[in-house]
C-alpha cells in the first residue's frame, strides 16, 4: 500500500491508472497476451503499463502489438486517473519526459498538464 506521503510529486502530478493499448483486431478474442486475464491476476501484461520512451502512448491499431503502452481506441488521447482523483485525457503527443514524470511518484518533477 502506498500512502499519500509517499507520492512526493503530489497527487495531481502522478498517474494512478490509465487506459491500455490493445491491438484492435484482438478486442473480442481474448487472445492478446496483454488482454487474456482478469483484473485480479496481479503483476501481468494485462494490468501493467510503462512510462518509458520505448512505450509511448498510442491509439489502438490493427495488427500492432505493443503490450506495455498506455493507449485506447480514442483517436487523439487516452484517459487516465491521477492520484488526486481527477480524470484527464492525455494526448498521444504528450512529451516523453512529461509522460515519464507522471508515471513516477517521487522524481520531484512537477508537470503542467494544461500545456501538453
Amino acid at each position: 500500500m502506498i500512502r499519500d506521503a509517499e507520492i512526493r510529486d503530489g497527487r495531481s502530478n502522478t498517474y494512478l491508472l490509465g487506459e491500455k493499448y490493445l491491438d484492435s483486431t484482438q478486442y473480442a478474442t481474448g487472445n492478446a497476451s496483454n488482454d487474456n486475464q482478469d483484473l485480479y491476476v496481479g503483476y501481468d501484461r494485462d494490468t501493467l503499463r510503462l512510462v518509458h520512451p520505448f512505450y509511448p502512448p498510442m491509439v489502438d491499431t490493427p495488427g500492432v502489438g505493443d503490450e506495455l503502452a498506455f493507449g485506447s481506441a480514442h483517436p487523439a488521447a487516452f484517459n487516465a486517473a491521477l492520484c488526486d482523483g481527477s480524470a484527464r485525457s492525455i494526448s498521444y503527443a504528450i512529451d516523453a519526459e512529461t509522460h515519464r514524470r507522471l508515471g513516477n511518484r517521487k522524481d520531484h518533477g512537477a508537470v503542467n498538464l494544461d500545456v501538453q
